[in-house]
């Protein structure tokens, strides 16, 4: 990547220095983000990171299950050739997802994956530790997942549980930590919420003004889109989706296309993308056309 998105630069801070071990995923130690979209036919991976030990960390967010893993197998055999270092990949399964293939014997090559149910992880559990932790002063790497994640793991009474991570985000003391939770969630999480609980989601994050300016700078910038903060924070009352698309209204196509690409190069959905720019998804395919 030509420019380090600060969601990305964000999350590869929010997974590293432990945290994966929250859901069971050890030895890991985030350096970079590593361009996803591979060679022929455009290819498009989840994330992949450079490591500390210099391998590539390859993860994958699955809402349905993955029938068999041919997939996967032609994403890491194109990787593991342009990049020529060793792959770990790790699939991480949402919701109600209780098994899935984790190995593909072709003959030629055994391929294998590391599956993460969350619906196998205690949510519950999960707050409560982190709010025994923020009670008492002490927080450590894998609250940030713990929290980011509760809403994907099996819950007893998951509209309680949105409540609870609303209202223990705020605890997190350290502005830089609360930001790295945040981050996690609005790229992990998210999935697991509905519509409504994410527009709630996002009026409740008011103190994300910061990493919002750096994510939408450049659109800025270069697209004279500073109504997009003023229509942002006057949306905040109204809901976010309101307030982003006041914001859009004020700028102008350039700076709307230089924001859809740093989210493009943030590995950002489309459908998110679409949401938060208002172009279609033909203009959004050829802008990632154009950046390749």
């Amino acid at each position: 990547m030509s420019r380090q998105d600060a969601l990305m630069k964000a999350l590869t801070r929010s997974l590293s220095g432990g945290a994966l071990d929250a859901i069971g995923v050890y030895g890991v130690e985030l350096v970079e983000p590593v361009e996803t979209e591979l060679p022929a036919n455009v290819l498009r991976m989840d994330r992949v990171w450079r490591t500390a030990a210099g391998h590539l960390f390859h993860l994958e967010f699955q809402a349905t299950r993955e029938a068999t893993l041919h997939r996967f197998l032609e994403y890491d055999a194109r990787l593991a050739n342009r990049m020529r270092c060793p792959i770990r990949t790790v699939v991480l399964y949402h919701a109600s997802i209780s098994s899935a293939p984790e190995e593909l014997n072709i003959g030629t090559a055994l391929y294998r994956v590391e599956n993460v149910f969350l619906a196998h992880v205690d949510g519950d559990e999960a707050l409560d530790e982190v709010e025994h932790h923020l009670r008492d002063g002490r927080w450590e790497p894998r609250d940030r997942l713990r929290l980011a994640l509760a809403m994907n793991m099996r819950l007893s009474d998951p509209s309680r549980a949105f409540d609870r991570v609303l209202s223990l985000i705020p605890q997190v003391r350290n502005p830089s930590e609360r930001e790295l939770v945040v981050s996690a969630l609005l790229t992990l999480g998210e999935q697991a919420l509905s519509e409504e609980q994410r527009l709630r989601l996002r009026r409740e994050l008011r103190n994300m003004y910061r990493l919002i300016d750096e994510i939408f700078e450049d659109g800025r910038r270069e697209g004279h889109l500073e109504g997009f903060k003023e229509g942002l924070q006057e949306g905040i009352e109204k809901g976010m989706e309101k307030g982003m698309e006041k914001g859009i209204e004020m700028g102008t196509e350039m700076g709307v296309r230089r924001v859809a690409r740093n989210m493009l190069e943030a590995g950002m959905p489309c459908e998110v993308i679409e949401r938060a720019t208002g172009l279609s998804r033909d203009a959004i395919e050829a802008l990632r056309k154009q950046m390749n």
